[in-house]
């Protein structure tokens, strides 16, 4: 199954000097618009108590949907009728370029350029900041959040604790505390891509990047999981009010009983009406050797259950756990397990895990619904393993050269592979280098990164695992390479490439016996020559030359440092934007800061950029696939933004 990768671009600091709102400043307000003067004062820059997601999904449904949209999408039912577009803060290209804290301005103090007003006498400072816990939320799912509570407990727990407080129990020992999680200050001014780098590459000087560890997709998740962290995901309490109406609804709610008045029959009713209702019941499933040969004796089978959304649950942080169940038993001679007497509150999630050969396999999650008393876990896969390489297949290869700085040309080489065998294939790996990709001899600064939508690695003894899956994998490398107008580049291959494409800018000229012009490409408002190659065989070089000078090329390769990327890989072509591929990596190497002046206000929270609109576009077709979106509304946004990128090419 072919798949999209979408790369994101991180550049941003944990705080950002411009909130994503932030729109074009010469737009002219709507008729007879009066800006607020003074601008309304901010309370604190982080919520005093925890927000509430589920309080402000109610705020957001009579505030915010009429322009935004019920999903964030900007696609409102008044959204049409306003002078400018409305921004999609439903997206997580937008949501996660923004702290907390920066948005909590916009919403306090308005954007009377953008049509908004500023709620600071319609809202309390509580009611707003519950309001954006619930904008946050909108573009991580339940499922992305579980995921990345597995993540956190296997990954993070030992140092920063169970509950996100940096108290692990191997905190003590490090030089410098972990960080706090759950520290409202800390958190309201971190932003979901200076999380995810910080995940990434680490934080000097004890922890370590998982770049290699993780997908791109695991450590988006353990995003989403963090910021969870700072959420009350607690079932909202009625407010009282004046109205008959609501006085009405409280009073045919359960009294709280007075501990000094109430029987202890009383007490424990009460507790039980605010508990989870909790069944036991039995677990089943199976685990299959899809390699084909028989199951080995002594295999071990591990239950493990998460808890997500209930505070009454033992150990949640903050509303989460980690971990709540973790039963082990040994698996019977046909395969089959058995989990009895196991508590299934209701929402639990469910898994299975193996180690077989030193790899661990998952099954997928399965949720308790209310009154089960029986589970079945979808079948868990294990496989051989195997050293042999050449059962991957190297798909497509794509080469980037970015020549914008003087003396050096920063090159990214992205390899989507597929293993397609009935093994998995352990590769061994000193950290440094990856066996089954070469690179050029000069090649210096070299690194290796997973794309997004990558199918997953396994944990492996002295390396990681590359398991059977109908999805590709794409890895990126990326060197830079000594250039004074001329670069003679032998690129060998380690496994046979189906397919090689190389990127210059236009201006520079690329020369190789093995090469086709395939023409000029644009992106990001940039034009890229483009050359091509089929079918290099295994343990071979692809040879070229590469020449042209950075101020003859009328492209160069400036592109917006402000924007995420896709990179698409169609069945019957190919459509590539890689400039978000190279900027990420680009940046990262160089730690390039801002220059002074750049930070301009785009026209929308998508601003003036082909790229990000292609984003946006693929975005809300995912939405529409999923159901998130109704017909017309998704045509409608569809058409809008086509239309503006059309205007743009």
């Amino acid at each position: 199954m072919k798949i999209r990768f979408i790369t994101t671009l991180i550049l941003m600091a944990v705080v950002l000097s411009a909130c994503n709102f932030s729109l074009a400043e010469d737009i002219t307000p709507p008729p007879n618009y009066v800006a607020p003067t003074p601008a309304p004062t901010l309370g604190p820059s982080y919520p005093s108590t925890p927000p509430s997601p589920l309080r402000g999904e109610a705020i957001f449904a009579e505030e915010c949907a009429a322009c935004h949209g019920e999903k964030g999408l900007g696609n409102g039912t008044q959204a049409a009728g306003l002078p400018v577009p409305v921004a999609a803060i439903g997206l997580a290209a937008i949501s996660r370029q923004s702290s907390p804290s920066e948005w909590y301005t916009v919403v306090t103090q308005g954007r009377p350029d953008r049509s908004m007003p500023p709620f600071a006498s319609r809202l309390s400072n509580q009611e707003r900041w519950d309001v954006l816990a619930y904008v946050f939320s909108l573009s991580a799912t339940a499922d992305d959040v579980a995921r990345g509570a597995l993540i956190y407990a296997d990954k993070c727990a030992a140092c920063h604790g169970l509950k996100g407080r940096g108290d692990g129990p191997q905190a003590a020992a490090l030089s410098r505390a972990p960080a706090n999680f759950t520290d409202q200050n800390w958190m309201s001014k971190a932003t979901g891509i200076g999380l995810y780098r910080a995940i990434s590459e680490g934080v000097a000087p004890k922890m370590p990047g998982f770049s290699t560890e993780l997908s791109e997709a695991d450590r988006v998740a353990l995003v989403a999981y963090l910021r969870s962290l700072t959420f009350d995901l607690s079932a909202p309490k009625a407010i009282p009010t004046s109205t008959p109406e609501a006085t009405a609804t409280l009073e045919a709610q359960p009294a709280t009983p007075d501990p000094q008045l109430s029987t202890p029959e009383a007490a424990v009713t009460n507790e039980a009406s605010a508990t989870p209702e909790i069944a036991v019941g039995t677990i089943t499933g199976t685990v299959v050797n899809a390699t084909g040969n028989a199951l080995p004796a002594g295999l071990t089978v591990t239950l493990r259950g998460f808890d997500h959304g209930s505070e009454a649950s033992a150990g949640l942080a903050e509303g989460l756990t980690a971990e709540a169940i973790n039963l082990s038993v040994p698996l019977a001679s046909d395969g089959s397990f058995n989990f009895e007497n196991v508590e299934m509150t209701a929402g639990r999630l469910f898994l299975a895990e193996v180690t077989f050969t030193g790899v661990p396999y998952q099954s997928d999650f399965v949720s308790v619904e209310a009154g089960m008393d029986r589970l079945a876990l979808p079948p868990l896969n294990i496989y051989e393993t195997t050293n042999d390489m050449a059962l991957l297949t190297l798909d497509q290869t794509h080469i980037v050269f970015d020549f914008s700085s003087p003396g050096v040309a920063q090159v990214y080489e992205i390899y989507i592979l597929t293993n397609s065998s009935t093994q998995t294939i352990v590769i061994l790996t000193d950290g440094q280098s990856l066996p089954f990709i070469a690179l050029p001899e000069n090649a210096q600064n070299v690194g290796f990164d997973l794309a997004q939508g990558s199918a997953p690695l396994l944990p492996a003894d002295g390396g990681f695992a590359i398991p059977p899956s109908a999805n590709q994998y794409g890895i990126v490398a990326f060197f830079t390479l000594p250039y004074d107008k001329k670069l003679e580049v032998t690129q060998p291959f380690k496994l046979a490439a189906e397919s090689v494409t190389l990127f210059v800018p236009e201006g520079f000229k690329v020369k190789g016996d093995q090469l086709t012009d395939a023409g000029v490409k644009p992106i990001q408002g940039n034009s890229f020559q483009t050359y091509t190659t089929e079918n290099v065989k295994a343990d071979s070089s692809l040879t070229f030359t590469v020449r042209g000078s950075t101020t003859a090329s009328t492209g160069g390769t400036s592109l917006d440092t402000k924007t995420s990327l896709i990179v698409g890989l169609g069945g019957l072509g190919i459509v590539l934007i890689l400039a978000g591929v190279y900027l990420f990596f680009r940046d990262r190497a160089r730690q390039v800061e801002p220059e002074e002046g750049e930070e301009e206000a785009p026209e929308d929270a998508l601003g003036e950029d082909p790229v990000s609109l292609t984003d946006a576009i693929l975005a809300l077709d995912d939405q529409f696939k999923a159901g998130g979106i109704a017909k017309e509304a998704y045509e409608k946004r569809r058409a809008e933004l086509k239309a503006r990128l059309k205007e743009l090419l």
